[in-house]
């Protein structure tokens, strides 16, 4: 998936105040942690699947379909 996919897919959108990913991922500020994300992804220089912010990114869209 292209990080302009993950962005249609997740920006702009509700969430829930506290989103457990994982058990050592929580996300309490969606918007943020968002943002956050997709500027590393944007600066990042190597093939996009081994970003540590593309691969967090993955995880939360795949909890935030389940719900």
């Amino acid at each position: 998936m292209t990080i302009e996919e993950l962005k249609k897919e997740l920006l702009g959108k509700e969430y829930p105040e506290k989103i457990i990913v994982s058990k050592d991922m929580t996300v309490i500020n969606a918007d943020k942690f968002l943002t956050k994300q997709f500027y590393m992804c944007d600066h990042w220089e190597k093939p996009l699947e081994k970003s540590p912010a593309y691969l967090r990114l993955m995880k939360f869209l795949k909890v935030v379909k389940k719900k």
